[in-house]
């Protein structure tokens, strides 16, 4: 992956450009939008462990801490970006914070290996078609009518979250206000393989799933960055 880093607002504005990528805004992010990151970065840093009793195995969600003290400005990797860009997209359907934070750090390091396959693949954000015999090591998507079969440059994650743990086979009761349950991440390339890894889990197995498409985001966020402007940090000194 690239080494090129970013500054928290060239993030922010990427992250608000990628959400809003159909109405292309010409202003920057509303302050909502920034608290809501903030908050999230907050409870990343400040996250006890030790109460969630077995510990992910990335020691942080978003971005690694600096060790320069409050008033440094800690870089940001497009990865990074892409992880609060899921984040945010969990937030959206219902996650509470704390559980996103704490699935966050679980799925860092499989997302880290399929980031850069991501940004690599036909693009989605840019509207065009992309047809299957140009891209062979792809998924086909298969369509009626006759029609030429396309490229379904597309990976979705499915994530098994589980609040009813009394559902599961017997286990030592969890303490009180621990996070949900989440079984084993799966990635599916392609819609085809997405039905089938659909089919296997429902309606017998499980009934409700998360699916998130997250080629498309990687590509906007990693396109968003390149052209993100310097944003200052802090409010706006007034004219003496």
């Amino acid at each position: 992956m690239s080494n090129v880093t970013y500054r928290r607002g060239q993030v922010e504005w990427a992250l608000w450009r990628a959400f809003t990528l159909a109405r292309s805004p010409g202003d920057g992010p509303p302050p909502i939008f920034k608290t809501r990151i903030k908050r999230l970065l907050d409870l990343d840093r400040d996250l006890d462990v030790a109460a969630l009793g077995a510990a992910p195995p990335s020691t942080f969600a978003f971005v690694e801490p600096s060790d320069g003290g409050s008033g440094t400005e800690v870089p940001y990797t497009p990865f990074d970006a892409f992880c609060l860009a899921l984040a945010l997209d969990l937030l959206d359907v219902g996650f509470k914070q704390g559980e996103i934070v704490f699935l966050m750090r679980h799925l860092r390091e499989p997302l880290e290996d399929w980031f850069p396959a991501l940004v690599d693949r036909p693009s989605l954000i840019d509207r065009q078609r992309n047809l299957a015999k140009t891209h062979p090591n792809l998924p086909r998507l298969e369509r009626g009518g006759g029609k030429t079969p396309l490229a379904d440059a597309r990976v979705f994650l499915i994530l098994n979250r589980i609040e009813m743990t009394e559902v599961l086979a017997p286990t030592p009761p969890r303490r009180k206000g621990s996070p949900a349950v989440f079984l084993e991440p799966v990635f599916c390339e392609g819609v085809a393989e997405l039905q089938t890894r659909l089919d296997t889990l429902m309606p017998l197995h499980r009934r409700t799933v998360i699916t998130l498409e997250i080629t498309a985001v990687a590509q906007a966020i990693s396109t968003f960055l390149d052209a993100a402007p310097l944003v200052p940090r802090g409010r706006p000194r007034r004219p003496s």
